[in-house]
């Protein structure tokens, strides 16, 4: 009997914890010369010199700037979809950062520039 409540007990609490919240995966496609709204917001407390090279410190960049504006981001990775891109400021860098948030959030990201995956 004892091992049945237990077992029924651990079910609830791991129930519990799952909040339920569905998650979606949109992405963005970052444009060069740091003209991306997180890097602009970046730039506004470090000089252009001291950006960045690794993907993880960029990435943190980034999930903090969302973060910021209230988006919780899961799990967020890059993927490269370009073999060749333009030079300009404009262009895409070739690649895409994917990122796993709360479905709710998707609307708001949708007018930020992200496309659902």
């Amino acid at each position: 009997m004892n091992n049945i409540s237990f077992i029924i007990i651990s079910l609830l609490i791991i129930v519990s914890c799952n909040n339920g919240t569905e998650k979606d995966i949109v992405y963005i496609e970052p444009i060069q010369c740091l003209g991306n709204p997180w890097d602009a917001a970046w730039l506004e407390t470090h000089d252009y010199e001291d950006y960045p090279h690794d993907e993880d410190e960029q990435l943190k960049i980034f999930t903090d700037y969302y973060e910021a504006q209230g988006v919780k981001m899961y799990h967020v990775y890059t993927e490269w979809v370009y073999d060749a891109v333009c030079d300009a400021c404009f262009c895409p860098t070739g690649q895409r950062i994917y990122c796993q948030v709360d479905e709710g959030e998707v609307d708001f990201l949708l007018e930020f520039g992200f496309s659902q995956h």
